[in-house]
């Protein structure tokens, strides 16, 4: 299983179509996220399922349970491999989601804490556990209820796997290959990201800004089984 899921985050429909077919069979995924979403609606998400590679649709859903319930029902037939959606829309908004993909291929996967995030960001929330707490939390919450994993970042991934156990499916998104943060606060190289437990690796400007995404992600997926 290739674990590199590529993060196609742009508004640029013909750009993300060429990358598609360029990691068709160098990565296991690619992902469109809202900004893609918000810019080309399910249209989109078809034109790049033509490409024949799987689709993660990043949407981190959160609503009441019956519009989350309803909007999943209008994804569930694009035919995406998996849909993100916020463990803290609560119990209700997930079961009543899962209720809606029962007998389809698709997966449910719910967003714990964003990368984005640190302990001040939710001590400003009103939250007083810390993030890897926060996280645990939420993914025993997840595995609990019946979703087929979650995003944490890599600094949590030992922790839910200790936790939640192997047949979990846990994606680490702030991937970096170098050094360096970004607008992520939370973020671990490909290598340490699959040493904590992680089964996916969510990887997006390392390959889509290269001069060659197809040999980025190859020399990536080379790295991690080497």
């Amino acid at each position: 299983m290739n674990p590199i899921i590529c993060a196609l985050d742009t508004q640029d429909l013909n750009k993300v179509v060429f990358l598609a077919n360029a990691l068709h069979g160098k990565v296991g995924m690619v992902k469109l996220g809202l900004e893609f979403f918000a810019a080309h609606g399910p249209s989109g998400v078809r034109e790049v399922a033509k490409c024949n590679i799987p689709i993660f649709l990043d949407l981190k859903l959160h609503d009441i349970p019956n519009t989350v319930a309803k909007t999943v029902e209008a994804i569930k037939v694009l035919g995406v491999e998996i849909l993100t959606l916020h463990i803290n829309g609560g119990t209700k908004m997930l079961k009543e989601a899962l209720s809606v993909v029962k007998g389809t291929k698709m997966k449910l996967v719910g967003v714990t804490v964003l990368t984005s995030m640190g302990n001040e960001d939710l001590n400003e929330l009103g939250v007083t556990k810390e993030v890897k707490s926060q996280v645990i939390l939420f993914a025993k919450l997840a595995k609990k209820i019946g979703l087929h994993g979650i995003v944490c970042s890599a600094l949590e991934a030992q922790e839910v796997r200790q936790e939640c156990g192997k047949d979990f499916t846990i994606i680490t998104p702030g991937i970096r290959v170098n050094s360096g943060h970004d607008d992520q606060k939370r973020t671990a190289t490909p290598k340490e990201a699959m040493s904590s437990g992680a089964d996916y690796i969510v990887v997006g400007r390392p390959i889509t800004k290269s001069d060659s995404p197809a040999n980025s992600a190859e020399l990536i997926w080379k790295s991690l089984i080497n």
